[in-house]
């Protein structure tokens, strides 16, 4: 099976353990970066929350939503871990294609195995088949499958389920699936679509999210399309001042900046209009604000990258 072949769905969704009902999250996933920890979790309701349970499936690669980091293998440092040929998943950077392949994957819906693209006798593992919150999630020696339920490696079984789907406008026509999966798709390694359908959000796409927010001032509006009128609203106001200031583009710099500009721009949106719900604790507020940040700062990267290339 190819990643093209592979069951996973288009769009983002949850991945669930057939053994205990949660689902594979990453550890403390507000301040996740490379080398973050993947475990086991109780399923999350409402975004922005939950979006470091989402993952999309891209050439293979499994993005996570909120970091925009994919999975990874990592050989485990325990003597009896190297021994009994057990690896950890973790959170990466994307590799090229030629390279990755530790960060490709695919699923077999039929029988509940998440496999290695580069040895499909390796699948996704709960570590000592955990059952409760916490569980690491591992890669493992794919068990037989076995009639006799009793005898069956529910550790080793999962299922997906698309998360729900954004606001979008109804009286629009324009908006659609495919749309909706691009714009997703900004907030993680957008790279990798190889068809229009299903490709990377252009330029275009991201100004209709930033008409819409600023000058149509809808009000029931998605936190990607929030978070993506923000991102275009920062590189726009950085293009102008370059323009004007004659500078030449410095890309590490600029990135960092533009981060800062839209997670500010992001900021203001979020008081203007109210975006948290009337039971959020301030802690709760201060949680959406720093995910809402990252996915408009990401975005904004993105952007730039898509319009002056990659460092």
């Amino acid at each position: 099976m190819t990643a093209g072949e592979s069951a996973f769905p288009i769009g983002y969704f949850f991945i669930i353990s057939k053994l205990n009902n949660l689902v594979i999250d990453v550890e403390n996933p507000t301040e996740a970066g490379p080398g973050a920890r993947i475990i086991m979790k109780e399923r999350q309701a409402k975004s922005p929350e939950r979006d470091s349970q989402l993952w999309i499936h891209q050439n293979g690669f499994l993005t996570n939503k909120m970091t925009g980091l994919v999975l990874d293998i990592n050989r485990s440092p325990s003597f009896m871990a190297i021994f009994n040929g057990e690896n950890h998943l973790y959170l990466d950077q994307m590799k090229e294609e030629d390279t990755a392949h530790d960060q490709r994957f695919a699923f077999e819906e039929e029988t509940g195995f998440i496999y290695s693209l580069h040895n499909e006798n390796i699948v996704f593992d709960i570590r000592k088949a955990e059952v409760a919150e916490g569980g690491r999630v591992i890669v493992y020696k794919r068990k037989g499958i076995s009639e006799d339920s009793s005898k069956k490696p529910l550790h080793q079984y999962w299922s997906v389920e698309l998360g729900d789907p954004p606001k979008i406008d109804e009286d629009d026509e324009e908006e659609d699936e495919s749309k909706r999966a691009r714009l997703r798709s900004w907030f993680g390694n957008w790279s990798g679509w190889d068809k229009r359908k299903n490709g990377m959000l252009v330029e275009h796409d991201l100004e209709e999210a930033h008409e819409k927010v600023y000058t149509e001032k809808k009000a029931s509006l998605s936190h990607e399309l929030l978070a993506g009128a923000a991102a275009f609203a920062a590189v726009h106001a950085w293009e102008k001042r370059q323009e004007e200031a004659g500078e030449e583009v410095h890309h590490s710099m600029t990135k960092k900046l533009l981060a800062s500009l839209a997670a500010a721009e992001m900021v203001k949106l979020y008081e203007e209009r109210g975006i948290e719900e009337e039971d959020d604790d301030e802690e709760k507020k201060i949680e959406k604000k720093n995910i809402l940040q990252r996915m408009s700062a990401s975005a904004a990267q993105n952007l730039f990258e898509a319009k002056h290339g990659r460092v």
